[in-house]
């Protein structure tokens, strides 16, 4: 028999990386304003003591704007390498990441993240540093800055979210469109046992009936986290998709990550319901079956037809489940949400200015 593709093959396709443009580095538009002084212009006296603390502003400034521009450049690198590591060789050639690079992937998300977070942050305490050196001269001007400090740490965040968080969502959605690892292998040991005349010959009928029941019960929970539903009662189908609250977020100069991240995930769901519910049906069938055993007890008479249907249905699962690894191959809503997230946050950004 076949089995599901390997965790992660479908994480090269080319629908996949259509929307996930690399954006060159760029600098936050932000750039500090000094107020002139009325005192003196001489190099002595109250205004050599503010030139000198404009040029400690100043100094500190273009070194936060450098660590920025060498942490951007850093995180574009190591979405370069992986998106070089995905598209490199064809589908039915390439190997799945190994645990450890797996593990490696892991890690060097959450250092991008974390140098994501570290980025707003700085910001942050360099626009506060800056308007206790140099306070609004009234509440009119003391509320523009705000206003201005605010849209310049959400732009940050946009492009942050763009460059760094979005592809890490991703791939997280991607790799729960198949079985995990271990998933898979009790898949894989359920077959081997209920697939071969000679399991079947060693089982006593009451010892048979219980094991029949149990990977019932195992191949049910599998489907379902595979799912994210019970084949037992299908979910209400997925209301249309719709980025209006995101939209409705960055018209005021706002964004939060949850919001996109909500998106990622109702699409991931959408998806799974719209193309598992022929595998949901035929995991149904098979529990079923299972059910039906337990309820007539097998005699010498029988167990040869029972063991025929077991099967018969559990190569149902299997060909239901090859099925919806070839129609996942593109998750139309996943992607949908993917496109819809960059073209919002795109036009903000654009929109905005620097």
């Amino acid at each position: 028999m076949k089995y599901p593709l390997p965790l992660l093959l479908l994480l090269a396709l080319p629908a996949v990386a259509q929307y996930r443009p690399m954006y060159s580095p760029s600098r936050p538009s932000y750039t500090p304003s000094y107020r002139p002084s009325t005192v003196n212009n001489t190099l002595t006296g109250p205004s050599s003591n503010y030139r000198a603390q404009q040029l400690q502003q100043q100094q500190a400034h273009q070194n936060f704007q450098r660590m920025q521009d060498q942490q951007r450049q850093q995180m574009q690198q190591y979405y370069y390498n992986q998106q070089r590591y995905l598209t490199r060789q064809p589908l039915a050639l390439r190997r799945p990441p190994s645990a450890q690079q797996l593990e490696q992937l892991q890690a060097q998300q959450q250092q991008a993240e974390q140098r994501a977070n570290e980025q707003l942050a700085q910001l942050t305490q360099e626009q506060q540093h800056r308007r206790q050196e140099h306070p609004a001269a009234n509440a009119q001007e003391a509320e523009n800055q705000q206003k201005e400090d605010a849209r310049q740490r959400t732009r940050l965040a946009v492009k942050s979210y763009q460059e760094v968080f979005l592809p890490g969502q991703m791939r997280g959605a991607l790799q729960s469109l198949t079985l995990a690892p271990q998933a898979q292998q009790s898949l894989q040991a359920l077959n081997n046992d209920l697939l071969r005349n000679a399991w079947w010959r060693q089982q006593e009928a009451a010892q048979m009936q219980e094991k029949v029941a149990a990977y019932s019960k195992t191949l049910a929970g599998l489907t379902a986290d595979l799912l994210g539903f019970s084949a037992a009662e299908l979910p209400s189908p997925p209301a249309p998709f719709s980025a209006s609250a995101l939209q409705e977020m960055l018209s005021h100069d706002a964004f939060d990550q949850a919001t996109a991240a909500q998106l990622i995930r109702e699409a991931t769901l959408a998806d799974k319901r719209l193309e598992g519910e022929r595998l949901a049906q035929a995991v149904k069938d098979f529990t079923e079956v299972g059910a039906k055993l337990a309820a007539d007890p097998a005699t010498p008479q029988n167990q040869k037809s029972q063991r025929n249907e077991v099967k018969k249905r559990l190569q149902r699962v299997n060909q239901e489940l090859q099925s919806y690894y070839a129609r996942m191959s593109r998750p139309s809503r996943l992607q949908e949400a993917q496109k819809a997230i960059m073209q919002a946050t795109d036009s903000y950004l654009a929109g905005k200015g620097s």
